[in-house]
């Protein structure tokens, strides 16, 4: 067996500088920076000692020296998909008593799901082993060897080797990246137990090394847990601060990151899950704070392996849409996101800066269970005002209020009467009544809707289906949304509760199906459920639509229809999310579902929603990417968007197919092919059967839907959920995954909107932003 190489002399050969222009160390301090680069420029060397084939990809065992853990040896395992290029990863930590090896041997099918997902698992060791590892006598389960809490220890007994949460967040991912094809500046973490707690600390002390974090039943709040208050007073002695830094709660009172997103799943049944694990405090803290945790409580499933193997796929796929881009998880509807989330404003809100965590904790036992389901008071008038200012309002609220009662709000709006053209006008909208929202438009982006709709002539009425706002006030029972909360408008609503009403049929996460009832015959016809409107110009009556008018300075949409989204996110650019765009991305990602790596496939049109297909394509690793489009210069602009084929179906030789041209070009028919705009040259060699083929239409009576291939009737909205899935599209845009700015060609005022909408299909425009 080869001598394995200490790192020794490396160990303080770098001095305590910050690095600059570097994304994996970016936020860290300078002492842990410097420290990230003694193991980037010289990693421990991993020692290859078992390597097995695996659901088509490779499961190996190293061995190393590790200089952070005091020169001890270690060993790791570590599986590797097949493949073309580097990987993303994720971390695994595993609970007491476990080893590198057990999640691969007691939930193998995890292995299975990262080879389909393109992942790296890495699994590392509980704790350090060896000779000279200090351990307690006599040997217990929950400290000492393979119980290291993932903690870096201070006594003088275990300093020296136990410096785990250094060892996973520095050394770790350096080496990995340095042996195997890793991209270490995409990784994710998660575990189970002991390390789920290790997963949710080292996320939130370090958010910028980590893009995704999820734990199975973890110790949330280890310094009131036994085996934490056990484990922390051999490592960290007496000194009950220096806990804080290694308990979930106290860092997530504190944490002043970037907004993250928790996954946590905890078997109702496992016998540790009162006193050892104590969920409860975690989703009391979170709401309170607005949080976003997902939390899910699983009945009958206990704190084994059997429960990780049962959800450890949904985990993956979690981890994987954060770390590719590629969104393939779906919230489980049966667990929404409380109503405080985005909401309140991380960068504003202090009301918690000065709460002890005992006063948290005295609430849960009559609150915890009711937090998400209280509904918040009807705010004072003053109180609105303030809520919108907060919001980034440059104006003051234009809200009048009389005896404590909202009223009309007058304002501009662009109305679609008999002329040819719009016509600005100003209009009066009333208050919004039950289950109702009334917004002020911030940014609305003219769509293949609105074109269309222009000409059918349905008079009057208030086009615009693609629009970010602020909340300006809510009506009599609504309950998620509060004045200055931030909000997109689907043109497609989405209940949040399908899986309980009969006449809804978006009961399953993983379906296809979204299809909701919930406001459809209202909203299709104009009108609100009251069989009203809320648009008045003079004595005219002036009809909604697809459930938006966006093209108004205030609109009132059914609260069915609007999406909650984090305050930091820029509304001018995520008002592209309610409409033609994340149609295109479900399209790609949803309805056709293609697997990572489809070696061919095709897209039919290039205004905004065919290059939303062309990058959803290039994000998904296909081969080979046609582009197919009568227009040069669009064809050109699509080599930007990912396209590696160009086809002119003008240029091609007399007698030549669309699908020839592909067969001979890529010695292979396209796997998949998409239709996004319906050139009468193209849509029918589009949807022929020489392909699983889909089609986005853009109608002014069904908005935007998928037809073809597997699809059966029309799939609204890409396949999406709203309120489950935009707000992720806004994080994964956050994240700067979506290239959402890429989409903007041109910004006007909202006065020029007759010269936006004449101009729509001009080869050099994409989308068009109207500012309010």
């Amino acid at each position: 067996m080869a001598k394995l190489r200490s790192c020794a002399p490396f160990r303080n050969a770098w001095p305590a500088f910050p690095l600059q222009g570097q994304p994996i160390v970016a936020g860290l301090s300078g002492r842990n920076q410097c420290r990230l680069l003694r193991h980037l420029m010289a990693p421990p060397e991993l020692l290859e000692i078992a390597k097995h084939r695996c659901f088509k990809g490779t499961l190996y065992r190293f061995e190393h020296i590790s200089p952070v853990l005091g020169d001890c040896t270690m060993k790791l395992s570590t599986f590797v998909p097949s493949g073309k290029g580097k990987f993303p990863g994720v971390i695994w930590l595993s609970g007491l008593t476990c080893t590198d090896e057990s999640l691969a041997q007691r939930a193998s099918s995890a292995l299975e799901f990262a080879q389909e997902l393109q992942l790296i698992l890495i699994m590392p060791d509980t704790s350090p082993r060896g000779e000279g590892v200090p351990d307690e006598d006599p040997k217990a389960f929950d400290v000492g060897i393979g119980a290291s809490f993932y903690v870096n220890a201070t006594t003088e007994k275990y300093k020296k080797h136990y410096q785990m949460l250094d060892y996973i967040t520095q050394e770790l991912p350096s080496m990995v990246a340095a042996k195997l094809p890793l991209l270490q500046s995409r990784l994710g973490i998660m575990g189970h137990s002991m390390g789920g707690h290790g997963a949710l600390v080292a996320a939130l002390r370090y958010p910028e090394l980590y893009r995704s974090v999820s734990a199975f039943a973890p110790i949330v709040h280890p310094t009131e847990s036994p085996w934490g208050q056990k484990a922390f007073s051999l490592y960290l002695g007496e000194d009950h601060k220096a806990w804080a830094a290694y308990d979930t709660l106290e860092l997530l009172k504190r944490y002043k990151g970037p907004p993250k997103r928790l996954l946590v799943d905890q078997g109702l049944a496992d016998p540790f899950l009162s006193e050892q694990l104590k969920p409860g405090l975690l989703k009391a803290l979170c709401d309170e704070k607005g949080l976003a945790l997902t939390l899910r409580n699983q009945q009958d499933y206990d704190h084994s392996y059997y429960f990780i193997s049962s959800f450890i796929q949904d985990h993956l796929k979690y981890h994987a849409s954060f770390l590719t881009g590629v969104l393939k998880w779906c919230p489980d509807p049966e667990h929404p996101l409380a109503a405080s989330v985005y909401s309140v404003d991380p960068a504003l809100d202090e009301s918690l800066e000065d709460e002890t965590l005992e006063e948290v904790k005295d609430e849960v036992d009559t609150s915890a269970e009711k937090v998400a389901e209280q509904p918040s008071e009807e705010p004072a008038p003053d109180e609105v005002e303030k809520a919108a200012s907060k919001a980034g309002n440059p104006e003051s609220s234009h809200l009048e209020v009389l005896d404590g009662v909202p009223r009309e709000i007058e304002c501009l709006a662009a109305v679609c009467f008999e002329e040819p053209s719009l016509k600005l006008v100003k209009i009066q909208v009333s208050p919004p009544g039950p289950g109702e929202v009334r917004l002020r438009i911030v940014a609305a982006a003219p769509s293949l809707v609105d074109v269309a709709a222009l000409k059918e002539r349905s008079f009057p009425r208030i086009l615009g289906v693609e629009a970010a706002a602020v909340v300006e006030d809510v009506g009599e029972g609504v309950e998620e949304f509060q004045p200055g909360d931030h909000v997109i408008p689907c043109f497609y609503a989405n209940c949040g509760r399908c899986s309980r009403i009969p006449t809804c049929k978006m009961t399953s996460c993983s379906s296809q199906d979204n299809f909701c009832e919930s406001i459809q015959r209202f909203a299709s016809r104009g009108l609100m459920r009251d069989e009203t409107t809320r648009f008045s110009y003079g004595s005219t009556e002036i009809f909604h639509f697809q459930g938006c008018s966006a093209f108004s300075e205030y609109t009132v949409v059914h609260a069915q229809s609007l999406v909650k989204i984090r305050k930091d996110a820029p509304l001018e650019v995520a008002c592209l999310l309610g409409g033609g765009v994340a149609a295109a991305l479900g399209m790609v990602w949803r309805v056709a579902a293609l697997p990572y790596g489809c070696p061919v496939g095709a897209v039919f049109g290039l205004q905004a929603e065919g290059l939303a297909a062309l990058r959803a394509l290039q994000m998904a690793k296909a081969g080979r990417i046609f582009a197919v489009d009568p227009d040069p210069s669009r064809l050109e602009l699509a080599k930007k968007w990912g396209a590696t084929d160009l086809i002119n179906p003008y240029s091609l030789p007399e007698g030549s197919s669309i699908k020839e041209e592909i067969l001979k070009r890529a010695e292979a028919p396209a796997d998949v092919a998409f239709d996004t705009l319906g050139y009468e040259a193209t849509l029918q060699q589009a949807l022929a059967p020489w392909a699983p083929s889909y089609a986005l239409v853009s109608s002014a009576s069904s908005a935007v839907h998928v037809t073809g291939g597997l699809a059966g009737r029309g799939i609204p909205f890409g396949g999406w959920r709203p309120k489950l899935h935009v707000p992720l599209l806004v994080d994964l845009f956050m994240a700067g995954e979506l290239k959402l700015r890429d989409f903007i060609s041109h910004t006007a005022s909202f006065a020029e909107i007759n010269e936006v909408l004449d101009s729509y299909h001009e080869p050099d425009r994409i989308r068009t932003v109207l500012r309010f």
